[in-house]
């Protein structure tokens, strides 16, 4: 056969599997970039507390004069994935796990009044945290859109607190995001954790 004939040269084929070497090259490199900017972090100190942590590049912080730290995702469609730290004194006299669960408790007695449909769904003792001990507790509740005139369904916000200590103080560490993006939040948050240190 000639080469305008139907069979293919050898130099066809090394041409074919070049495209797709450079077509796969490209997807490669192109997932390198995006878990390159996921990863970059930016760091904020809370003066009253001296709390530092990292949370993701780009994202949005917010003040409120009832948390040490707020910080929310700009581009999430939806409800915003959030990341709250709030602080309470501890009393050296009692047990470190009680202590933390009392807290959890307040805070979801807090959480209860401020939000619809509110549930929670556990308290108890969660993973260590740098070696110590911590608490956690889910719950869930829903967000009801308040603009009057944008159409949108209520949506099923997940929450997830960890309580640790630093120094002498309890940090509650919080994670709210949609129902359905959970597990894909829940790895960084637990990272954001482990990585808020004291200055």
């Amino acid at each position: 056969m000639t080469r305008n004939g139907s069979a293919r040269t050898r130099r066809d084929r090394w041409s074919d599997w070049a495209v797709v070497l450079v077509f796969a090259l490209a997807l490669a490199l192109g997932w390198g970039v995006m878990v390159y900017a996921q990863g970059q972090r930016e760091s904020f100190t809370d003066a009253a507390s001296g709390l530092t942590v990292a949370y993701p590049h780009g994202w949005l912080v917010k003040g409120d004069d009832r948390l040490a730290f707020q910080v929310l995702n700009p581009v999430a469609s939806g409800f915003r994935t959030t990341y709250q730290v709030r602080v309470w004194p501890i009393s050296a006299a009692e047990p470190l796990t009680s202590s933390l669960g009392a807290i959890l408790t307040d805070a979801s007695l807090s959480r209860a009044q401020q939000g619809t449909a509110y549930r929670l769904l556990d308290i108890a003792e969660g993973r260590a945290v740098r070696g110590q001990p911590a608490m956690e507790a889910e719950y869930v509740y829903v967000v009801e859109g308040n603009d009057l005139f944008v159409q949108q369904l209520p949506v099923l916000v997940r929450g997830l607190d960890v309580a640790r200590t630093l120094g002498d103080r309890a940090f509650v560490f919080s994670l709210l995001v949609s129902q359905d993006d959970f597990d894909r939040a829940e790895p960084a948050f637990r990272d954001f954790v482990e990585t808020a240190k004291l200055k």
